[in-house]
């Protein structure tokens, strides 16, 4: 592979003052250049971070254990994710053919630069974003109809076209969504960064926002302008995860994960404000920022990414949020009643937060994991970026390398599994989105190969036989 031209990856500030790892035999085949910021104003929070974990490296997790995973009776080919929808290229749903060649003709739209990143689903529908990572990608929130058993389906914009045909006020709509989460109120919570280019710089064309839609009649309820003190420059919101209290539809928070600036916006939907939190588990660990998959190497320094809430028991308010940066292999939590108590200080709760005792992986292995999601009975579902598969967790159960399980999603690997999530359905299914990311942003994307895959399992069917089956 040649050298790229100083490609801006999402998981890795522009300004950031990289200093590669000695013990990468590899030479990354992305360049960067022109860091501004100093070492020292990241660094000194990493080392912090170590500070608080214990001062691990990876030669100091101790050695893996010879112990064999328990396997239970009843795993078969039945059991393990199954495609629902794959792309190789998106394809969007026009008015009319008219309008959409002509979108073609003048470049509004360019099928192969519209990338998914992310999913949700509600009901019969499948929502999808298309952050707004180059030019002609018209639309950044869509969704296909889950009862449509089309092998690659068109997307159709959500709520409407209307959101995204007046291009002199791109405000007033939808920019660039990264993620979106449904609550139990038959509400949509849409976090929109409000960046365009983000393959090549940040370029903040809209204040960063949160708007929340009402499901039953796909109208717009809230809008919430993150505040410029609660922002940084070059921050991205990427990940929301969104806490009702009690069945109080009005008594909603939501956790915004600033993957750029390492911080936490929590916002409270009662009182429609927010704060930003702090901390230094937010930040990657440097020590497992390269990646090298399908011969592309590369060095991303991705903090918060992944977040999941513990089970909602009897709505007592006692759950924990689940977090990890993408470039770890290490997980931790914060209890969200700390998160809501806006009388700590930040000096105060930073104690609130805790690391798990070991290590994801095994000793020396990278196993960076992306987005993840929570099932009713405690299991944490998580992407592995590298490995192209879906992990498992039981979060009653010891976290390290021996409690974690592998699920079942064919013969060959996924390429890139980016988002995950856990519906709210009687019986839940976990959905997986993989999308080739580093092809994206880094390679060519051929529309003749499967680019974009949806998988789907029930949740009590693709833990069985592993270690986080439920007894």
């Amino acid at each position: 592979m040649g050298q790229y031209e100083q490609p801006h990856s999402y998981v890795w500030p522009a300004d950031y003052n990289w200093m590669k790892p000695q013990h990468h035999a590899e030479v990354s085949t992305v360049s960067q250049v022109n860091f501004p910021v100093s070492s020292t104003e990241v660094l000194v929070p990493w080392l912090l971070s170590m500070w608080m974990m214990g001062n691990k490296t990876p030669t100091d997790y101790p050695k893996r254990k010879n112990v064999k995973k328990p396997y239970r009776k009843g795993r078969n080919e039945n059991t393990g994710f199954k495609d629902r929808f794959t792309w190789g290229q998106i394809d969007l749903e026009y008015p009319n053919q008219d309008t959409k060649q002509m979108a073609i003709n003048t470049g509004a739209f360019i099928p192969i630069n519209n990338l998914l990143l992310g999913l949700e689903v509600w009901k019969n529908k499948m929502f999808l974003s298309l952050p707004q990572w180059r030019p002609g990608i018209p639309v950044t929130l869509a969704y296909v109809d889950l009862n449509s058993y089309t092998k690659s389906p068109m997307l159709k914009p959500y709520p409407s076209w209307n959101w995204y045909a007046n291009n002199m006020n791109r405000c007033h709509g939808l920019v660039s969504v990264f993620r979106m989460e449904v609550d139990k109120c038959d509400r949509l919570w849409v976090l929109d960064t409000g960046a365009i280019n983000l393959a090549n710089s940040v370029d903040q064309l809209c204040p960063a926002k949160l708007d929340v839609f009402d499901l039953k009649t796909d109208t717009r309820i809230r809008r919430f302008i993150i505040p410029a003190n609660q922002t940084l420059k070059d921050s991205l919101f990427t990940n929301i995860v969104v806490e009702i209290l009690n069945d109080n539809c009005e008594d909603a928070y939501a956790y915004m994960s600033d993957v750029f600036q390492y911080g936490l916006v929590v916002y409270s939907y009662k009182e429609d404000a927010s704060r930003r939190i702090n901390h230094p588990y937010f930040y990657p660990d440097p020590l497992y920022c390269h990646y090298s998959m399908d011969g592309i190497t590369f060095n991303w320094m991705d903090g918060i990414f992944g977040m999941c809430l513990s089970p909602d028991v009897g709505g007592a308010g006692q759950r924990v949020l689940y977090f990890h940066s993408l470039s770890s292999n290490n997980e931790f939590y914060v209890p969200t009643a700390s998160l809501r108590n806006g009388t700590l200080s930040e000096g105060d709760i930073i104690e609130h937060f805790f690391a798990l005792d070991e290590s994801r992986c095994a000793r020396h292995q990278s196993c960076q994991s992306s987005g993840m999601a929570m099932d009713a009975k405690g299991v944490m579902y998580y992407n592995l970026v590298t490995a192209g598969k879906v992990g498992c967790w039981h979060t009653e159960r010891p976290f390290g390398s021996v409690t974690q399980g592998l699920l079942s999603s064919g013969p060959t690997p996924l390429s890139f599994p980016n988002d995950l999530k856990v519906d709210k359905e009687p019986a839940q299914r976990v959905w997986m989105l993989s999308n080739s990311l580093h092809k994206y942003m880094y390679g060519k994307t051929d529309p003749n190969q499967i680019n974009y895959r949806i998988m789907v399992a029930y949740t009590d069917d693709v833990v069985k036989g592993t270690v986080c089956e439920t007894n």
